[in-house]
């Protein structure tokens, strides 16, 4: 089999160079835009003439697509070479191979360039680091640019040209272990304990494995420490977390004190890399990656260098050797301000990205992106009717922006304008591609609307092209809920709940959507069995609740289950007009 050639920027004609003293030449093969959309590192390309979005992601050795994505573009896919997986966190992961005749990308095309294609779906491709690493590259995400350099003879000279003060960090870039692999690897130290790091701009906060904190003393049966939620990687499991307290963390000549980082419970893909400086870290500094001299240049952006850290603070400022990047990008058009609002927006500062949009909204009053985006800073900051505001001008600007159609669905539904919702997820469902991201979040609305069936196809389609997913699990019992909600295909919906189960565990909803699916095959001990064994983990939601005191009643357990019922109904009053809509009821067959 031919194996997909990595991507080489044969780009013919430099965009500009700057001069600097003894002989330096920092030569730009041109800036992408990237925008800054769900915590994610986003820029525009396009396959085979097709506009799309992806994913920057710096700690990806390759490019990578979804399997949904690649099919959407009409991509042909090919088999791997046997034995061939993608590692990452939450493990590996079968793929295949995509080739794209033509990728336009910096103002050029690029032909034949192969990307792999399988992993857990993020709703987006990845552009890896055999292609942004190829050169010098200048990471500014907090200004939405990153720009890719040829650095002619620089070797002797700092390369962050735009700290005019020479106030700037510097770090020496660890070798790889393998001459094909293109990433940044940074030594950092940790409560005076030194890790090995990986730079990933995919990785959405910063991350440390838990084998690592264990080696450099972190207890996490600690009181500071909580418990944190699922995380996902490239891998096909998900990963339990850990938010912990860091007393100093130091990169380079960079030192910051007192924050918080998460823990997660397993590698990285390999068992050499410590720990992942995600977006989170990328987002408050203005960096520059010189590859050529093997060192990265960055100055401090203010606000929080990690997601979890409480709050931008002082505590969580860097020391006195640090300064903030004074002589930033000037903002002179409404490209540049709808940048920085996305960014501020994924750093959690709300007010601050509804005043740079603003601005560029009266820049640019017919770009129905930036109504989109303000209506999202709108939603972070708690204000629903001005985020559906801006949600009726984007649409009416552009009526098929499926993420516009579905933040409105979401929003009406939580104003209970149900026809409202209805009617943009149905207009959502003719728009998104078959089994893709955005039709996991139609099944789950048509799901919250009543109408489980209607979910049921887009869960088909989304869980045959994701075989090997993190979400899967999530996915199987979203659909053995459905059907067991809609009352059909029970045996298959009883199959989706165990397979759930033995991919993710006893869950509490996978629990409670297996004690549905055994009421409603008239299993009851079952039903109890599965039901008490969601509410031991979660006694305070309804659902669990309520299907346990049925399922009780039918099994002859009538006291106790009418006790069940009371309770349900003390959690949620409507619980019991809700369950009826479906015809579990007391009186029920």
């Amino acid at each position: 089999m031919k194996m997909l050639r990595l991507v080489c920027l044969g780009i013919g004609v430099l965009l500009a160079s700057q001069a600097w003293a003894d002989g330096c030449h920092l030569k730009d093969y041109g800036t992408l835009q990237v925008e800054m959309v769900d915590g994610q590192a986003t820029t525009k390309v396009s396959i085979n003439g097709a506009d799309t979005r992806f994913i920057l992601d710096t700690g990806a050795l390759f490019n990578t697509m979804p399997r949904a994505n690649a099919l959407a573009l009409g991509l042909k896919l090919q088999p791997a070479p046997f034995g061939y997986r993608l590692s990452g966190v939450g493990g590996t992961a079968e793929f295949e191979f995509a080739g794209v005749k033509e990728f336009g990308i910096l103002n050029t095309t690029l032909h034949d360039i192969g990307f792999m294609v399988g992993g857990t779906d993020v709703g987006d491709g990845l552009l890896g680091a055999n292609l942004l690493d190829l050169a010098d590259v200048e990471i500014d995400l907090a200004h939405g640019k990153v720009t890719l350099f040829n650095a002619d003879s620089c070797k002797k000279l700092a390369l962050a040209y735009w700290s005019k003060d020479g106030n700037y960090n510097v770090a020496e870039i660890v070798p790889a272990y393998s001459h094909h692999d293109r990433r940044t690897f940074l030594k950092v130290t940790i409560n005076g304990k030194q890790v090995r790091a990986l730079l990933d701009s995919g990785a959405a906060a910063t991350v440390l494995s838990r084998l690592t904190a264990e080696r450099i003393g972190i207890d996490l049966a600690a009181p500071s420490v909580k418990v944190g939620t699922s995380s996902i990687g490239i891998g096909a499991k998900l990963v339990k977390t850990w938010i912990v307290p860091i007393d100093s963390f130091s990169v380079g000549t960079e030192t910051i004190q007192h924050t918080q980082m998460m823990v997660i419970d397993g590698s990285m893909g390999d068992d050499k890399t410590d720990m992942l400086l995600g977006v989170d870290f990328l987002l408050a500094h203005h960096m520059f990656i010189a590859n050529s001299q093997r060192k990265i240049y960055f100055t401090y952006n203010g606000g929080r260098v990690f997601a979890l850290a409480k709050a931008p603070s002082d505590s969580d400022q860097p020391d006195a050797g640090t300064a903030a990047d004074s002589n930033s990008v000037q903002r002179k058009s409404a490209p540049d301000y709808a940048l920085r609002g996305a960014a501020y927006l994924s750093r959690g500062e709300p007010k601050a990205a509804i005043a740079d949009l603003d601005e560029a909204i009266r820049m640019a009053p017919d770009q129905a992106a930036y109504y989109v985006d303000r209506a999202r800073a709108h939603v972070a900051n708690e204000q629903p009717d001005a985020a559906l505001t801006d949600l009726d001008k984007s649409l009416s600007l552009d009526p098929k922006s499926v993420d516009a159609l579905l933040l409105r669905a979401e929003l009406r539904f939580a104003h209970k304008d149900l026809t409202g919702a209805t009617v943009d997820v149905t207009a959502a469902s003719t728009l998104a591609p078959a089994g893709s991201a955005q039709t996991r979040s139609i099944a789950s609305l048509y799901v919250q609307l009543g109408r489980p069936a209607a979910a049921l196809p887009f869960l088909d389609d989304w869980i045959r092209l994701h075989r090997d997913d993190a979400l899967l699990g999530t996915a199987l019992n979203e659909r053995c809920w459905a059907r067991s909600l809609s009352n059909q295909m029970l045996d298959d919906a009883l199959n989706d709940c165990r397979k759930a189960i033995r991919r993710d565990g006893k869950k509490p909803l996978y629990l409670d959507s297996l004690g549905m699916v055994q009421l409603r095959l008239g299993h009851y001990p079952e039903s109890i069995k599965a039901y008490e064994q969601a509410v031991a983990q979660k006694p305070r939601v309804a659902w669990s609740r309520y299907g346990l005191g049925l399922a009780k009643i039918r099994n002859g357990q009538t006291a106790a289950g009418n006790a069940d019922l009371v309770a349900a109904r003390a959690l949620d009053p409507e619980i019991e007009a809700r369950a009826a809509k479906y015809g579990l009821t007391a009186a029920g067959p």
